[in-house]
């Protein structure tokens, strides 16, 4: 093996658009120099070892991103060369399996998200890695008589029998010529050779790989698909549960409108017989009498009623103000409340500003570990926050309320069945642990089959 130079390859959509040594990128990550071409975007790259004979020997695929100015952001660091020393091998681009380090196959777990995922199709991202070394733009001194050709995906091992019997068999000149030829192998036979085994090995690991990615991109499929499944149904839940409510309230309103009606009629019913038993009583006069009272009373029923209803508009305008007053109330308090947290915030980030600064300048990366995220990378900004309430802002990474969060993590402790008794009891019955925040959903993810909603119906 010759000389080996590293470059670092970026990516825009499936194509190459910039190529630099590595040396250049480490001043890009230095803060020395940026890169405006990429301002305000999240690249797709790939670390590149390459021989002096122009053929790819190992690749990194990582994701970087830029600010503003086109610098790189400040908490992103990758051992690109510890990854690659501890790789996975690939397909063969010409010099043997590469090594080869993606989402789907990360040496170190933690640093997986910050991967991706080649395309190994035949004119996929190695093709076009391959093709870009091979242009040398770099303007890499390469040793032109020792170059080798990239070989194609399908080995030589698959050729048909016409082939293998055109190309001469080595003859053994220490074999006596009395000795009996070798006994002749089947016409459907492969022979098989070191460098067919090595471009076997090759397609294997390119297969291994490609196979690697497609799990992959399935996996993260299936996991959107029930993260946005379980939002969807959360949401309808809150709605069924607002619209219960709303006809809770419906149906006492009711109640209480047919009581006073049912109240009124009873009145009105006993008035009516008093003046028709004193009508059958009396005469003319008793039936005059008894009109005026009608008239009398369809007023003050009528009077009665206007009054209720201006009090009832009063009290409602009263509660309408009231209520305006506190929601003025609230959002000047939470106006308050937001200052004193960045005042607060401010004051923590100064005090601790250079101690952290000085950590990072060192190459200190703060990781912290909590169930539902693994390991946690936090920048220096964020770590303010994460002090000052550390489940709160896991919460918010796993994109969850801190009480669903609470709740999941005293189930993820201990997975048993939450459901109790009249003793107020748990059941205690071990159940099958929910792995992700996200999918959790109490009252249901915390109960055996026994206690579950879909069991009890």
């Amino acid at each position: 093996m010759g000389a080996l130079t590293e470059a670092v390859v970026f990516f825009k959509g499936s194509d190459v658009v910039k190529e630099m040594f590595f040396a250049e990128f480490e001043a890009v990550l230095d803060d020395v120099v940026g890169i405006p071409d990429f301002a305000s975007d999240e690249i797709q790259a790939a670390f590149v070892q390459i021989e002096d004979t122009l053929v790819v020997t190992g690749v990194v695929f990582f994701i970087i991103s830029f600010d503003g100015r086109g610098r790189v952001t400040g908490h992103w660091n990758i051992p690109l060369r510890h990854l690659l020393d501890h790789a996975s091998y690939g397909p063969d681009l010409g010099a043997g399996p590469i090594r080869v380090a993606c989402r789907s196959a990360c040496p170190v777990a933690w640093y997986r998200r910050q991967l991706w995922d080649p395309d190994t199709g035949a004119h996929g991202t190695f093709s076009r890695i391959s093709a870009a070394a091979t242009r040398n733009r770099l303007g890499i001194i390469s040793e032109s008589g020792n170059r080798v050709i990239p070989r194609g995906n399908v080995s030589d091992f698959f050729k048909t029998q016409a082939e293998v019997k055109a190309t001469p068999a080595p003859v053994d000149q220490a074999q006596p010529q009395s000795q009996s030829p070798p006994q002749a192998q089947p016409k459907s036979a492969p022979v098989f050779h070191r460098r067919y085994r090595r471009k076997l090995l090759a397609i294997r690991s390119a297969e291994q790989l490609k196979l690697a990615t497609q799990a992959e991109t399935y996996t993260s499929a299936l996991e959107s698909q029930a993260e946005e499944f379980t939002r969807q149904l959360r949401e309808r839940e809150l709605l069924i549960k607002d619209q219960k409510a709303k006809l809770e309230d419906l149906s006492k309103l009711e109640q209480e409108v047919q009581s006073r009606l049912d109240k009124q009629q009873r009145l009105l019913h006993q008035k009516t017989e008093e003046l028709e038993a004193l009508l059958s009583r009396g005469g003319h006069d008793y039936q005059e009498q008894m009109e005026e009272l009608r008239k009398e009373y369809a007023e003050e029923l009528d009077r009665r009623l206007k009054d209720q209803a201006l009090q009832l508009e009063d009290t409602l305008h009263r509660r309408e103000r009231e209520l305006y007053d506190r929601s003025t109330e609230i959002v000047e308090l939470r106006g308050e409340l937001s200052t004193l947290r960045e005042q607060n915030r401010t004051l923590m980030v100064d005090s601790d500003d250079k101690l952290l600064k000085t950590m990072v300048e060192k190459g200190v990366v703060f990781i912290a570990y909590h169930p539902g995220v693994e390991h946690l990378v936090i920048s220096q900004e964020e770590m303010p926050e994460y002090l000052r309430e550390p489940l709160l802002y896991v919460a918010s990474r796993c994109e969850v309320s801190d009480a669903q969060y609470r709740e999941w993590l005293a189930h993820y402790r201990l997975p048993i069945c939450r459901a109790t008794d009249d003793d107020m009891q748990y059941c205690g019955q071990p159940i099958k642990k929910v792995m992700r925040p996200m999918l959790f959903r109490s009252g249901e993810s915390d109960r055996c089959h026994e206690h579950s909603a879909s069991g009890l119906s």
